[in-house]
């Protein structure tokens, strides 16, 4: 794509969200600085490049990656270190520089576990479920968000006149074996929200 003109890490605000100096820094900064238009435009032009069936994550998700880390770092200020996993987690399956601030939170964290300081990866990076959280529920969850969503857009554009409502959640419920309509309604909504929100990433990036 043509070359986007730069702006200072201190012109975007972005000096508590980048990589120490070296590389990838530079990248970064245009990441930041990119529209989801100039994502989806450099997304096109790498699947043209490197083919559809390329492995690695392409400009669009390292874009999405990117936002992540903001509110991931947000967490972090507010006290949280799952936040430390977490932020690593989105820079290693984006191929995404770590951020500075990262970088300095693990190595203080790790350092107090290998030098006695503390005695478990819980202490340092927080227990990574809440007590009596119901683990098979949750996975089933996260399978069944997308499927439950993708299946209601498939059945409203044959069937415009469905309505979503108790008896589409049930009927859709029943396809996937999910096991009743209160549940599939629960998925809907909550994946309904979570593309809100990615959604609410432009707008900020816009405003």
């Amino acid at each position: 794509m043509d070359k986007i003109k730069i702006k200072r890490p201190s012109a975007l605000g972005l000096d508590a969200y980048l990589p120490t100096e070296g590389q990838g820094r530079e990248e970064m900064i245009q990441i930041y600085d990119w529209s989801l238009e100039d994502a989806l435009k450099a997304e096109e032009e790498w699947e043209c490049r490197y083919g559809p069936d390329v492995r690695g994550r392409g400009p669009l998700c390292r874009w999405i990656g990117a936002r992540k880390l903001k509110d991931i770092y947000e967490m972090y200020k507010a006290g949280n270190n799952q936040a430390i996993l977490e932020a690593l987690h989105i820079c290693s399956f984006n191929s995404l520089p770590i951020p500075r601030w990262c970088q300095m939170a693990f190595l203080s964290s790790y350092r107090k576990v290998k030098f006695y300081r503390a005695k478990s990866w819980d202490d340092v990076f927080g227990c990574p479920h809440a007590k009596g959280t119901n683990l098979y529920a949750k996975e089933k969850e996260r399978y069944f968000r997308r499927k439950v969503v993708k299946r209601i857009e498939e059945i409203r554009r044959n069937e415009p006149s469905t309505p979503i409502d108790g008896a589409l959640f049930e009927r859709v419920g029943l396809e996937f074996g999910i096991g009743g309509k209160t549940l599939t309604e629960t998925y809907y909504y909550k994946e309904k929200k979570y593309r809100l929100r990615f959604l609410s990433m432009q707008d900020n990036h816009s405003q």
